[in-house]
């Protein structure tokens, strides 16, 4: 922020702050009685409370918790979720196409004394065969994959889950993904963000990390990660939304036309956007979705 509020919370709600705030911590133990800390990213807090969903739900913390079970943590970034699944999983390989992130993966695991062989990351990009080879050693091998907030930034989510299935996942292991939930109001304020970050690196004045590359910018339908889901030859596909909320603050003029006023929007557990009637910012709640599906 630091005099520039407005661009800094574009940044934030455009990106969701794509980097993990606590990338430096040794350990999950930073979450004191399962409650993230108020100055994590929001983006670091989904995928804490990312975990905390998959592992409630009983077929995949059942699968996890088989003898000698391999988790496969998918678009794994600096290893947020793999951190917080790793003490109900035997192994982990983590998978991501930034190098950078594959580093500090490897890196923040080794600082931790935690062999290679318990958990790893490899850079790969799944719809690339020259890439996928890097990735060979696991296949048909993983019990489990799981991603947070990696989803949105695929331009194609059945063809990248039936890869995931078809080369690495086990007969009978399941696959549960976390994300942004598409909503109205998320969709026109995660647009609005990236067009005024568009407009200022074009005019070269801000050259920040934003959702250019993302294909589902303001969360990803229902509906559509279920097709997905089926049309990779998956069963047992359920989709739970709203499995939980973040808030975040955002500048008042990103919001839809029609809630520049006082009013409120609302989701279908309750209210949406938390107008306060005389401030330049809102508190905008994001809402989230666990999908589901096993390897018959």
């Amino acid at each position: 922020m630091n005099g520039h509020k407005d661009e800094g919370n574009e940044a934030c709600v455009s990106s969701l702050s794509e980097s993990d705030s606590d990338s430096n911590s040794s350990s999950s133990s930073d979450y004191e009685s399962g409650i993230p800390r108020s100055s994590l990213s929001p983006l670091t807090k989904a995928r804490f409370l990312a975990a905390r969903s998959i592992l409630e739900y009983p077929h995949i913390s059942d699968t996890l918790s088989a003898t000698d079970s391999l988790l496969l943590d998918f678009a794994c970034g600096t290893g947020a979720l793999s951190q917080r699944l790793a003490s109900h999983v035997d192994r982990i390989l983590g998978i991501d196409i930034d190098a950078c992130a594959v580093q500090h993966f490897n890196t923040r695991a080794r600082n931790q004394g935690i062999d290679e062989n318990e958990m790893c990351a490899i850079q790969c990009d799944v719809l690339n065969e020259n890439s996928l080879v890097h990735g060979e050693t696991w296949f048909g091998m993983v019990d489990g994959i799981a991603s947070a907030m990696g989803f949105h930034h695929l331009q194609d989510i059945a063809l990248v889950t039936k890869v995931l299935v078809d080369r690495f996942l086990k007969v009978g292991g399941w696959i549960a993904v976390v994300d942004l939930m598409y909503t109205p109001y998320t969709s026109a304020i995660f647009a609005n963000a990236k067009a005024a970050t568009n407009h200022r690196e074009n005019d070269g004045h801000v050259h920040g990390h934003s959702h250019h590359h993302a294909h589902h910018v303001g969360g990803i339908k229902a509906e559509d990660i279920a097709r997905a889901f089926k049309s990779a030859g998956l069963d047992s596909v359920d989709v739970f939304e709203h499995v939980f909320e973040i808030s975040i603050t955002v500048p008042r003029r990103l919001l839809p036309i029609r809630y520049t006023g006082h009013e409120s929007g609302s989701s279908s557990t309750g209210p949406a956007i938390f107008a306060t009637p005389d401030g330049a910012e809102v508190e905008v709640v994001l809402p989230y979705l666990l999908a589901v599906g096993k390897k018959l």
